[in-house]
C-alpha cells in the first residue's frame, strides 16, 4: 500500500509519504498536521539558506491546508491511482472540526516540520515516519503543493536539511525514501541527495488515472554515504 496515501500527517499523511512529491510527497488526509514531540526533539527549527523548516503553528496557515487540497496536479502526483475530486468549504471545516475533537495519539515513529521561505512564507511540509530505533532506519518524505515552488531547489534543500538532523541528532544507519515511477522530480530529488535505488515494487494498480505505469519505487541512504558525501 501507498503509504503516503490515505494515511501521512496533513494529518495521517505527512507522517507517512515520500511517495507522493511533485514535488509533493505528502498528504492523506490534507488537514493541518497536529503538533507532536518527535523523539529527535520536538519544536526544532531548523535554518537553511533560501528556507527554514520550522514546527507547524495552527493558526491562519488552515486556509492554507484548504487550497492546497483542491490542486490538482499535487493530487495526481501525491495520489496517482484517485481520480480529482474537489472539496467544498464546509466539507473541509467539517472534517477540520473533527479531526480537532478527536486529535490522534502521539507518534513517537514520526514527525514533521513545516517548509517556510526565509520571507516567512509557508510553501510545504517535510517529515520521517516508521522510525525504528533498533534497526537504526527511518523513512522521509516530503510535500510541495504548489507547482510554482516545483524545480526551484527548495525540495532538496528542505530533504538534505531534513538528513543532516536525523543522521546528526540520532545514531540512524539508514534513511529510505519512496516515490511512484512517473514522479520524475521527487526521483531527480532523491539522487540529488545521495540515495540510490533498492528496488520496485506494484502498486495498487498497474497504471495511473492518466495511463502511466505505476510503481512503487524505493531508495536507500546509509549513513556512511551521507558522510561520504560531505553532509549533503
Amino acid at each position: 500500500v501507498h503509504p503516503c496515501s490515505r494515511a501521512f500527517l496533513f494529518l495521517a499523511k505527512l507522517s507517512h509519504c515520500s511517495e507522493s512529491f511533485s514535488p509533493s510527497s505528502t498528504v492523506g488526509s490534507r488537514l493541518p498536521p497536529q503538533v507532536l514531540e518527535g523523539p529527535t526533539g520536538g519544536r526544532v527549527e531548523i535554518p537553511g539558506t533560501r528556507i527554514v523548516l520550522r514546527e507547524y503553528r495552527p493558526g491562519p496557515d488552515d486556509e492554507t491546508f484548504f487550497l492546497w487540497w483542491n490542486l490538482e496536479e499535487w493530487q495526481y502526483y501525491d495520489e496517482p491511482d484517485l481520480p480529482f475530486e474537489r472539496l467544498s468549504r464546509e466539507a473541509y471545516d467539517r472534517r477540520l472540526a473533527e479531526r480537532r475533537r478527536r486529535p490522534a495519539e502521539p507518534d513517537p515513529s514520526s514527525h514533521a516540520w513545516q517548509i517556510d521561505t526565509v520571507e516567512g512564507r509557508h510553501i510545504g511540509f517535510v517529515n520521517y515516519y516508521y522510525l525504528d530505533p533498533e534497526a537504526g532506519r527511518a523513512h522521509v518524505g516530503i510535500g510541495l503543493p504548489e507547482e510554482e515552488t516545483w524545480g526551484q531547489g527548495y525540495g532538496t534543500e528542505a530533504l538534505k536539511l531534513l538528513l543532516g538532523h536525523l543522521f546528526g541528532a540520532t545514531g540512524l544507519k539508514e534513511v529510505r525514501t519512496a516515490t511512484w515511477t512517473g514522479n520524475g522530480r521527487m526521483k531527480r530529488v532523491a539522487v540529488k541527495c545521495g540515495f540510490r535505488e533498492l528496488g520496485r515494487s506494484p502498486y495498487d494498480t498497474e497504471f495511473s488515472i492518466r495511463g502511466e505505469a505505476l510503481e512503487r519505487v524505493e531508495y536507500s541512504l546509509s549513513r556512511a554515504e551521507w558522510l561520504g558525501r560531505g553532509g549533503g
